[in-house]
């Protein structure tokens, strides 16, 4: 009976051995893939090389971080931390089939932590934890080019006072509701793309239909002023000033800062041309036309700001076009 036990007995220890050792060899393979992901990810950050990190990445992952979306990132990254130099393990936490692997990354400017996220060995989830540094003048020269727009028409024609107040009212009160388009997207789609294309979309019809309704009876002309001077002029301070000294959160006008200047110039300078149009011509019809064209301008504005910048200017185009901004200008019957 001794004998007969005895490979029983074996076996049972080769199991408790062969379960007791599996996370480890598991928790060694997964530890060097994210390494070997985190050296191939530095290097992408450095290089602009996404293809270097797209084979680690799951098919849910490659569709939320894809080319564009990790241009985004990188241009965020440098800008703020510099060139990156290096990693190192911190902590690994196992939630069932989901392990989380923390790293500390060292960067030129600074460090940052990097969080993986693995799902029955695959790569799900990435996050960086990167604050992005003050930079108080994106926030001058939006309020510079706005002021410059502002500046421009009054040479051409006195804006009314009040209107001017209440474009910039509508503008905050726009900021509030503005927001929440954006977390609705992340519920209603699973793609990047079509989650920045119905926040554009859902944001230009808001913003033009709002427009167009409060300037049927007023001087739109000043109330697109006044809509401007609020979101780059008011709400930058306000969003400058709260994020950084009252709840500690540094927000960067990110990109170049001429980049922010000509926004606020362009974007004040439509908001005029195209509300001084609804409120000569009365038109519904003209409020389809502009929100496509701002729809396109903030589609494109995160990930190629020439393309949107050139949006932005064809709306000033078709608003001169259709002749209401002049003819309020010259005092002319509009079209």
């Amino acid at each position: 009976m001794g004998m007969r036990r005895l490979p029983l007995a074996m076996t049972l220890v080769t199991l408790v051995l062969v379960i007791s050792l599996s996370p480890a060899v598991l928790a060694d393979e997964l530890t060097e893939k994210s390494n070997a992901f985190m050296e191939k990810f530095i290097e992408a950050m450095n290089t602009g090389n996404y293809s270097l990190i797209e084979p680690y990445l799951s098919e849910r992952l490659k569709s939320e971080l894809g080319e564009r979306e990790f241009a985004q990132l990188r241009d965020f990254t440098i800008e703020n931390y510099g060139r990156l130099l290096s990693f190192k393990f911190v902590n690994e936490t196992r939630d069932g089939n989901l392990v989380k692997l923390e790293y500390e990354v060292k960067a030129e400017k600074g460090t940052f932590p990097v969080a993986l996220t693995y799902k029955n060995g695959e790569l799900v989830g990435i996050g960086l934890g990167i604050k992005a540094k003050p930079n108080p003048s994106g926030m001058a020269a939006m309020i510079l080019g706005a002021l410059l727009a502002l500046g421009l028409f009054y040479l051409l024609k006195k804006p009314s006072v009040p209107d001017l107040v209440f474009g910039s009212g509508v503008a905050l009160g726009l900021s509030v509701i503005i927001p929440f388009y954006g977390l609705v997207s992340l519920v209603m789609f699973y793609s990047t793309l079509s989650r920045a294309l119905f926040t554009a979309v859902l944001t230009a019809l808001t913003v033009e239909g709002v427009k167009f309704y409060f300037s049927r009876d007023k001087d739109g002309l000043s109330l697109g002023l006044g809509l401007g001077i609020g979101q780059y002029v008011l709400l930058s301070i306000g969003t400058f000033v709260a994020t950084n000294f009252i709840m500690q959160l540094p927000v960067s006008f990110t990109g170049p800062t001429y980049w922010a200047f000509l926004f606020a110039l362009a974007f004040t300078v439509f908001h005029a041309v195209s509300a001084g149009t609804y409120s000569l011509r009365k038109k519904p019809a003209d409020t389809v036309l502009f929100a496509v064209l701002e729809a396109f301008a903030l589609f494109f504005e995160g990930n190629n700001p020439s393309i949107s910048l050139l949006f932005a200017i064809l709306g000033i185009a078709v608003g001169l076009k259709l002749g209401g901004v002049f003819s309020g200008i010259s005092g002319r019957k509009a079209h």
